[in-house]
């Protein structure tokens, strides 16, 4: 039985997304939530309030009286930022999750049209390529783990969605890898201060690829596309443009290493759903999305705050209070999803929110889960003997249940 279902739950339950048992295994605790605290007051947290049934959930994410600018927080308190790290933090501003809600409907609109279904499927074959490599790359001998193919993958796309020259790849990708990490040291502002150090030349880098594309447009480019934009007269800012892909790097990456660690490390603890996509590899999407609402990665859901005081799922709440949907225990609620805890690639998943929902709905959603479709579906073709050896190895992570290795054999 796992630590975490010997647990106390009760009145003295104190929710601990650091507690390794819950980063194993957290399923006991969102039952116990649904069922005895759906809006969970969380003290530790800034007084937030958890909403964990899968109808609150959802119309939580719908709801316009609720922001995702952090600036809103009642305890929010302006950070001071020396002179030489002003740019990163102009770009921070102008981030989605940092715009007023005009600003933030108006550059969507101007967006949208690199992020549709059609517009990532143009990809696939660069994506394929891309994890071909990595396997040829990182898959030798009997033996490895599956985060050293899962790490790579997501800053290669976005470098082939952007086109960026081969010779600026690598400080491409060492912009991109202090993007992601300065976003998980948010909360120690020195610590973020010294790794994006860097950050005056990685921006000079951009602005020049910008300013080359330009220059000389791209057919089916993601950059292309930013630059040509326009809606009603209005084109993206450079400001705006840089913070799109500083946002595009964090917000995809991340995310879509650790949704397909866990989509892999799922399938090959049920080998007969496995066998099943074996046998029909076009069910691989659904696939996907059954693995997303079994075992998402999130720790929780990205934090929302109230604009108003106001009541919500007969709650009542304070102008600028924090509230959390719950998004992996909301896909877990058997009131949408029977029998939450049997995974089933079968399942109707017509009510997944694992993307979210309303304005802030992923973006970059379409090319996530191709890419999903892709490095799974690949690894399961590629490798049918694929075997897990152990269990994987975990590291700390502020919003994710991260694993660092994943080591399966092959043999």
């Amino acid at each position: 039985m796992s630590p975490q279902t010997q647990r106390s739950f009760g009145p003295d339950f104190a929710l601990d997304v650091e507690d390794p048992a819950y980063v194993k295994n957290p399923y006991p605790t969102y039952r116990w939530l649904r069922e005895n605290a759906p809006a969970y007051n969380w003290r530790a947290h800034g007084d937030a309030v958890v909403f964990t049934r899968h109808k609150d959930v959802k119309a939580l994410l719908f709801d316009r009286r609720f922001s995702n600018d952090y600036r809103t927080w009642e305890f929010a308190r302006e950070s001071s930022w020396p002179p030489e790290h002003a740019e990163y933090k102009e770009l921070m501003d102008n981030g989605l999750f940092g715009l007023s809600d005009a600003d933030h409907i108006r550059v969507r609109k101007l967006v949208s049209v690199a992020f549709t279904p059609r517009a990532a499927e143009r990809m696939r074959g660069e994506i394929q390529q891309t994890v071909d490599d990595l396997i040829a790359t990182h898959a030798s001998g009997n033996r490895f783990s599956l985060t050293s193919i899962t790490e790579p993958l997501p800053i290669n796309v976005i470098s082939d969605m952007l086109k960026i020259p081969e010779d600026l790849r690598g400080e491409f990708r060492e912009f991109g890898l202090a993007v992601i990490r300065s976003s998980i040291l948010f909360s120690n502002i020195e610590q973020m201060f010294s790794l994006i150090a860097p950050m005056p030349r990685w921006l000079r880098m951009l602005r020049g690829v910008i300013e080359a594309r330009r220059a000389n447009p791209l057919e089916n480019d993601l950059l292309t596309t930013l630059i040509n934009a326009q809606e009603g007269g209005s084109k993206l800012s450079e400001v705006e443009m840089i913070s799109l892909v500083q946002g595009l790097i964090a917000a995809g990456s991340d995310t879509t290493v650790h949704a397909a660690n866990w989509a892999m490390y799922t399938l090959l603890r049920h080998p007969e759903q496995l066998e099943k996509l074996r046998a029909d590899p076009s069910r691989i999407r659904n696939t996907i999305e059954e693995c997303l609402r079994y075992d998402l990665f999130g720790k929780t859901g990205v934090p929302r705050f109230a604009k108003e005081e106001l009541e919500f799922a007969g709650v009542k709440l304070r102008k600028g209070q924090m509230v959390i949907p719950h998004i992996p225990a909301a896909l877990h609620d058997d009131e949408v999803f029977p029998e939450p805890e049997r995974f089933d690639i079968g399942r109707d998943m017509s009510q997944t929110i694992a993307f979210g929902g309303g304005q802030h709905f992923c973006l970059g959603a379409a090319v996530a889960r191709l890419e999903l479709d892709l490095v799974v579906g690949t690894l399961v073709r590629r490798f049918p003997q694929m075997k897990l050896v152990g269990e994987p190895e975990f590291e700390p992570h502020p919003l994710m249940r991260a694993m660092k290795r994943l080591e399966v054999s092959v043999d």
